[in-house]
């Protein structure tokens, strides 16, 4: 009878045994760099054109470099047909035709930060909010 009941013990512990998991649950992920960053052109990326392109010499009224940068409205025709993204972020890291350049006389920075980088592309993909 003992035998018995050790038997059964045994059974009911082994059966509950398979049942006992734990579920690790993911860790929540971080929303989206785009999401929270709410990118426009007054708030986010006038700073940015203002520090590395239109700055005397280069996308300002009366220069040799296409477009004045200077409002969002003169920014216009080169955000419609992609200009601006394919030179500022598809050509990035070429120096020679990337903006911004990488030339011994450009009179701004050199390159645009990560962060910078990030901030614009946040604002392409969202169709460029004013």
């Amino acid at each position: 009878m003992r035998h018995l009941w050790i038997l059964i013990v045994a059974v009911v512990m082994a059966s509950m045994w398979g049942r006992c998991t734990y579920d690790i649950l993911p860790e929540p992920e971080a929303p989206a760099f785009c999401d929270t960053a709410q990118a426009t052109y007054q708030t986010t990326i006038k700073p940015i054109i203002d520090k590395n392109c239109a700055i005397s010499g280069c996308h300002v009224a009366g220069t040799k470099a296409p477009g004045d940068f200077t409002s969002y409205t003169s920014l216009r025709p080169y955000l419609k047909d992609t200009e601006f993204k394919y030179y500022v972020l598809d050509l990035k890291d070429n120096p020679e035709v990337g903006m911004p350049p990488n030339w011994v006389d450009n009179p701004g920075p050199k390159d645009l930060t990560l962060e910078e980088l990030d901030l614009i592309s946040c604002w392409v993909s969202n169709a460029y909010p004013e």
